[in-house]
């Protein structure tokens, strides 16, 4: 790992497991001064379980190579083999993410680092289209005609991100590439069907033949050459100059309605600049789409790549602005397939309606949405908000009280080999992801969900079919009063070698979950959720959830302060099972802990299948506030209460053996 964990928590973790000072530390440091949750490697040591985790966290670290995962992300490996630092370089690498959006007004670039030291690429040069911007930005001080020399910028920084996206399907033949693109829609449409994709051979031939085949260094220099135009004070300077800019009389743009500034021909799309009132734009085929102002309405597949348009861009300076997209629709608004996508949104209350791979999405390509200030609202279908396969994709909101609905993939979600972010710095938002694809499980009256800092990775039933890893699915708030729901699989989740990951800075949030949900995993995998600070109310009546998991998973929740409540069911409440390690740490507040509707709880850990792989679960259980907490127990089980350290040791049959399945602590101080 590139980086160990910072602030008092990091501390304390790196300390744990022995972690040094020799490694790098992160390029950002910790926002949060982390409660101290007490040397847990030591409280290991002192009862008896470090001999379990050892041997358990061996095995955990060797699940790429055991399930025969291709592209198993080093990182991914490192927090499966030593769980005890997983939530320390979760902080650090979420800080990263928090760091990036708080730059006036942003400054993405770092994202696209981060996303590739996450996925062992080539991380893009900082110098990357900034000395260009700076260059003819100063220049531009002397030259009366500010509105031709940023677009002359505008346009040349993305003829140099095209010309990285060619670079990166240079093993694709491009009169190959429109198939590809078919066959991408296809594979992405069968795995919204099913996480079991690549039984199929035609998928599974899509995947090796083409997405393997795509260069991830050169997308994210592609994305680099793009990140001037994120920045406010790049286009500030044209708002007066469009005032004073006449409208064309002949456009060639069928369908506009308002006025139109300047249309240029470029080897990649045209260059479009719409004046400051109200516009309606259809789906215009441009490689630069700037709108200076008014009440927009953009229709259609706007800012969406492909074969044939290697780059897109919106810009919209000001206006409460409609992006309308049908939902049979597959890919809008910021969605990069086989190329590189970015909308900009600086201001403004807005709403964007979408289908599949939409509002920041990537599909072998690269996808950023940035709105910068409103109320906004986002609602769309599947892989998006954040959401990516073999590829990077981000939806950054830094203002406003906003909305999301997805549906499944959806709100930070990491397919293989992808990053997928979703960021809002603050305020009061409103997150749901569920309702409309039914239970993988047949349960009533619940849905997939997939979303909200989820990762999944191609796994299948047979020993001969084609795995791939999954990537990192990241969803970060700021801070605020927040409402979560989620359907199965969501909030902090991870399926075959994907790691989710959810940090929440502030508020006093609900977040409400289904099976697998809330700091969760199963099959190969991690699941994170931090909470730095707010009076919480999380609940998950089903199986698996609240640090609760399945199957050779590390789960983690960590909340650093405020009065909590935790309603869990099922394996939940830090509970391992099958070769796993789960760990619900609470360091400060008044808490309550309700698990009456589960049998394995508090610590108790473990599960026959452990005396098969003839390794042992572990789990810890933490309250560390110091103040008396409130607990509610399954009936049978070892009741828990304020003040009292207590190990947990649990015995299993499997076939002919019987023998000790899982270890597990609970400790309240």
């Amino acid at each position: 790992m590139r980086h160990v964990p910072t602030g008092l928590l990091g501390i304390v973790l790196a300390a744990a497991t022995g972690m040094t000072g020799n490694a790098q530390t992160p390029t950002t440091p910790a926002t949060t001064a982390w409660p101290d949750p007490a040397p847990l490697r030591e409280l290991f040591d002192a009862h008896g379980v470090t001999e379990a985790y050892d041997a358990l966290r061996q095995r955990l670290g060797e699940c790429g190579r055991l399930y025969r995962a291709d592209g198993t992300p080093e990182a991914t490996s490192a927090l499966l083999a030593d769980p005890l630092a997983a939530a320390g370089h979760a902080v650090a690498w979420t800080d990263r993410i928090l760091a990036a959006v708080d730059a006036a007004p942003a400054a993405p670039f770092e994202l696209w680092r981060l996303g590739a030291e996450l996925l062992d690429r080539d991380a893009p040069d900082p110098s990357l289209g900034a000395p260009l911007a700076t260059e003819i930005l100063r220049e531009a001080e002397a030259v009366e005609d500010v509105f031709t020399t940023r677009l002359d910028l505008a346009e040349r920084l993305c003829a140099e991100a095209a010309a990285e996206v060619d670079y990166a399907l240079r093993e694709i033949p491009p009169d190959e590439r429109a198939a590809l693109a078919e066959r991408l829609r296809a594979l992405l449409n069968e795995f919204v069907a099913t996480v079991y994709v690549t039984k199929g051979e035609a998928h599974t031939a899509t995947w090796q033949d083409g997405a393997a085949r795509v260069d991830h260094a050169a997308l994210l220099r592609a994305a680099a050459w793009l990140m001037p135009l994120t920045r406010a004070e790049f286009w500030e300077p044209l708002k007066k100059a469009a005032r004073r800019a006449p409208a064309l009389t002949e456009h060639g743009i069928p369908g506009v309605e308002g006025r139109v500034l300047a249309v240029r021909e470029t080897p990649f799309g045209k260059l479009v600049v719409g004046g400051p009132g109200d516009n309606v734009w259809p789906d215009v085929d441009a490689m630069l789409l700037l709108d200076t102002g008014g009440d927009d309405v953009y229709r259609g597949a706007c800012c969406v790549t492909g074969p044939e348009r290697p780059v897109s861009v919106l810009v919209d300076l000001w206006g409460d602005d409609v992006y309308e997209t049908g939902e049979d629709q597959l890919g809008a608004q910021a969605a990069g397939m086989l190329g590189a996508a970015l909308l900009v949104d600086l201001r403004g209350d807005d709403r964007y309606t979408a289908g599949r791979l939409a509002q920041g999405a990537a599909l072998c390509g690269i996808g950023l949405l940035l709105d910068v200030e409103g109320d906004d609202r986002y609602e769309a279908d599947a892989c998006v908000q954040g959401a990516a396969v073999c590829g990077y994709a981000a939806l950054l909101d830094l203002d406003g009280r906003d909305s999301y609905l997805g549906r499944m993939y959806a709100q930070g979600f990491g397919g293989p080999w992808a990053m997928g972010v979703l960021c809002d710095r603050q305020g009061a938002d409103r997150y749901e992801a569920t309702g409309r694809y039914p239970s993988s499980y047949g349960t009533a009256g619940e849905f997939q969900g997939f979303s909200q800092g989820a990762a999944v990775g191609l796994r299948t039933l047979t020993a001969t079919a084609h795995h791939v890893a999954g990537g990192f699915g990241i969803l970060v708030d700021g801070g605020g009063d927040d409402e979560c729901l989620v359907g199965e699989f969501g909030y902090g989740v991870g399926y075959f070698l994907g790691t989710g990951i959810v940090r929440d800075r502030a508020g006093n949030d609900t977040v409400e979950g289904s099976r697998y949900g809330i700091a969760t995993g199963a099959h190969q995998a991690v699941g994170i959720v931090l909470d730095d600070a707010g009076d919480d109310i999380r609940t998950n009546p089903h199986t698996a959830s609240l640090a609760g998991n399945w199957d050779h998973t590390v789960s983690i929740l960590v909340d650093a302060a405020g009065d909590d409540r935790y309603e869990g069911g099922g394996i939940t409440l830090g509970s391992a099972t099958i070769t796993s390690f789960a760990a619900l740490i609470d360091c400060g507040g008044t808490d309550h802990y309700d698990g009456a509707g589960s049998g394995l709880s508090f610590g108790t850990c473990g599960h026959p299948t452990d005396l098969r792989n003839r390794t042992r679960s572990v789990a810890l259980f933490a309250d560390l506030g110091g103040t008396e907490d409130s607990y509610r127990r399954a009936a049978g089980d070892p009741a828990p209460g304020d003040d009292r350290t207590v190990t947990r040791r649990k015995t299993d049959t499997f076939e002919d053996r019987t023998g000790e399945s899982g270890v597990g602590m609970f400790v309240d101080r």
